[in-house]
């Protein structure tokens, strides 16, 4: 009897496509929008690298009697520097695609920059100091910089943040899914006639919870799969990834399936669900990157979706993360007492009728 139930569940939500489209087609339409936006937000720092600066000096300049060993000491730094006699500093940096200019005057210097080449001309500043101070002291040094990415920092871009942060939170809308399934019950007073069957609470239960399950992880699968294809998403250990999505959306199910049974409204249970999904997404990076969060620790600790972004996250571009424990367990966690009170409500509801 179960199987029959389930395979009728099936087919209700599916002559709800769109319903189930939203899961496929809402995770990459989002990704794709933030992308664009916050792509430029979530680069990594990258050195300037080598690059060319024109100068000019003014006669009877302090500076004139060490230029040898300020064009050697940037040379040696990735710097070059190209002496311009004439011309306008801005006209010059455009013709001969200049980084930055440097106008040596009689005892100061003006460094002219770009809106594009703001990174070369801080590390200009610093460098000409340097160099400057040190060679007019007549003891200067070769001035690097090395950009380091800290280990408990993971590095990830944007395609790949959202692109996996919104499959997570579109997983926990799951009872979006369950909308033609619940009204067509409700309409025909299905859910009435199989509380007086002889099938258990349980049976009942998992009648409902394992389709939805089902349709809702094929949904996002779907989603995952356009998004590594489509936009170059980058899930890392795909196995355990999945094993985690799945487990949310369990979790999320067992939920929403519980402000149902007891609000007996869609409406409601639906109002009630966005409202602490959304919450729980503020607080763990589906909006706000919790890299970038300004939320306290301890807030971001209690929040289910932010262990799991973040498990999800440092598997991309880690390959491992502590947070896949504590994201399993919340999960489970959460799947296993909604579903208890679950059939604890069930089985209230029946002994009144």
């Amino acid at each position: 009897m179960i199987r029959y139930l389930i395979k009728n569940n099936l087919k209700i939500m599916f002559r709800s496509p769109v319903n189930i489209l939203l899961y496929v087609l809402c995770p990459i339409v989002v990704t794709a929008v933030l992308v664009s936006a916050f792509s430029a937000m979530m680069e990594s720092y990258e050195g300037a690298g080598q690059f060319t600066v024109g100068y000019r000096v003014e006669e009877n300049s302090v500076f004139d009697a060490y230029m040898n060993e300020i064009v050697a000491a940037g040379r040696e730094s990735g710097v070059t520097l190209a002496e311009y006699r004439d011309g306008e500093p801005e006209a010059l940096i455009k013709e001969k695609k200049l980084a930055c200019f440097v106008e040596f005057g009689s005892d100061t210097y003006t460094i002219y920059e770009t809106q594009d080449t703001k990174t070369e001309s801080g590390t200009l500043q610093y460098m000409l100091s340097a160099m400057v101070n040190g060679v007019i002291s007549g003891d200067y040094t070769t001035v690097s910089f090395r950009t380091e990415q800290p280990f408990f920092i993971p590095a990830v871009d944007s395609t790949d943040y959202y692109g996996i942060i919104y499959i997570v939170y579109f997983g926990w809308c799951a009872l979006v899914c369950a909308a033609g399934l619940f009204s067509s019950e409700k309409k025909h007073r299905i859910d009435e006639r199989l509380r007086v069957s002889n099938l258990s609470v349980l049976q009942l239960y998992l009648s409902r919870f394992i389709p939805l399950v089902a349709v809702v992880s094929c949904g996002v699968g779907v989603a995952a799969v356009i998004g590594g294809v489509v936009l170059g998403v980058h899930w890392g250990n795909l196995a355990l990834s999945a094993l985690l999505v799945i487990l949310s959306v369990m979790a999320a199910t067992a939920m929403e399936m519980l402000l149902y049974e007891l609000t007996n409204s869609m409406l409601a249970s639906v109002i009630i669900s966005f409202g602490i999904v959304w919450i729980l997404g503020y607080i763990g990076g589906s909006f706000e990157t919790y890299m970038f969060s300004t939320h306290s620790d301890r807030l971001k600790q209690l929040d289910p979706i932010y262990h799991e972004n973040r498990a999800l996250v440092e598997l991309s571009t880690m390959g491992h993360s502590d947070y896949v424990a504590s994201a399993s367990l919340i999960m489970i966690g959460v799947f296993a007492v909604c579903s208890l009170l679950n059939l604890m409500v069930g089985r209230i509801r029946r002994s009144a009728q």
